[in-house]
């Protein structure tokens, strides 16, 4: 079924000039033009402009990224988040990201090699085909304050303890009820919310609940 801007707008609660960008962009077709002065546009372009939000809001993906994912052919909004699974590398490889190499990081950060491998070696820091995305700068700069103000190592550690065990569950968890789902794509949509969204919240507030509760009892 056909729609108006007006509608597509409503639907999406997204802004006439972004789903015309959009469009400028080749991520969504163009619309259909019956009359000179109407334009509908395919009930696809709902969930398109959803899926495109979601990549935007929970990966930082770019528009690029995302591109080089519906161009690439790989995109299928009938099996959206099961897609999504099978592209994670084209995401979370932020091929259009800007990247640094490790003579940058050692230089831009003062940081002996040693040190640096030792980030590597621990899972502090990870690499993206050889190379250091803006986040791992921005991770590496947050590790060398730490280290600056003698914070202890048991709280990295710890982090890393617990991100890797709870990985290791999650991965299996998902291909289990995954391999016992009738519908895949609304099963990796919850899990990706899980992840994405409730897994920090959760995580945050525990944090914010635990100073409180310190602070009261002090």
């Amino acid at each position: 079924m056909a729609m108006k801007m007006s509608e597509l707008v409503k639907q999406t609660d997204t802004s006439k000039s972004t789903i015309l960008y959009y469009i400028k962009e080749g991520l969504l077709s163009e619309p259909q033009k019956p009359k000179p002065n109407l334009h509908l546009y395919d009930e696809r372009c709902v969930e398109m402009i959803k899926f495109i939000k979601y990549l935007q809001t929970h990966f930082n993906a770019s528009i690029d990224e995302i591109k080089s994912i519906t161009k690439g052919g790989h995109l299928d909004l009938e099996r959206g988040f099961e897609t999504l699974l099978e592209t994670l590398d084209l995401i979370m490889g932020s091929a259009h990201q800007s990247t640094y190499t490790t003579a940058y990081v050692l230089e831009q950060y003062h940081l002996t090699p040693q040190q640096l491998q030792s980030y590597l070696d621990n899972g502090l820091l990870f690499q993206r085909e050889g190379a250091f995305s803006a986040k791992e700068l921005e991770i590496v700069e947050i590790l060398v304050s730490l280290e600056r103000l003698n914070v202890p190592k048991k709280l990295l550690e710890t982090y890393v303890a617990h991100a890797r065990e709870l990985a290791a569950f999650e991965v299996d968890l998902v291909h289990d009820m995954l391999r016992q789902s009738d519908n895949k794509n609304a099963m990796l949509k919850a899990l990706f919310d899980t992840t994405l969204i409730l897994k920090p919240y959760l995580f945050n507030m525990q944090t914010l609940r635990a100073y409180q509760e310190h602070k009261a009892s002090s």
